[in-house]
């Protein structure tokens, strides 16, 4: 069963903020132990990815017009044989909760930009 996105608007001392959610801090989890050796995943770490040419920063994916819900998961169940110079961008092969997880926390980004 697929879990839609949710967010929590919470509003304090006249301030309004986005609750992170659990599903969000799990694919922040995820995404900093599996994908942070291609893709900056979080600007708060000091963590570089090791590759010479790494793959696009999560918080500018979440950025694109073209990112939704849909169109990431669309993306995160393909093999991605052409992505990346010379098709290096690897099957993630993530199982259904992984990529709610993941889902949920790039969509995120695009709140805390």
């Amino acid at each position: 069963m697929r879990c839609s996105v949710a967010f929590l608007w919470v509003s304090s001392a006249g301030q309004a903020a986005w609750a992170e959610s659990d599903l969000v801090l799990r694919g922040r989890k995820l995404a900093n132990l599996v994908c942070s050796v291609c893709h900056v995943v979080s600007e708060d770490k000091d963590q570089v990815p090791i590759l010479r040419n790494p793959g696009p920063p999560f918080a500018a994916v979440a950025a694109r017009p073209s990112i939704t819900e849909a169109t990431l998961r669309d993306f995160l169940v393909t093999k991605h044989r052409e992505m990346g110079p010379a098709g290096q961008m690897p099957n993630p092969r993530l199982a259904d909760y992984q990529i709610d997880e993941l889902v949920a926390y790039i969509l995120s980004l695009s709140h805390h930009s």
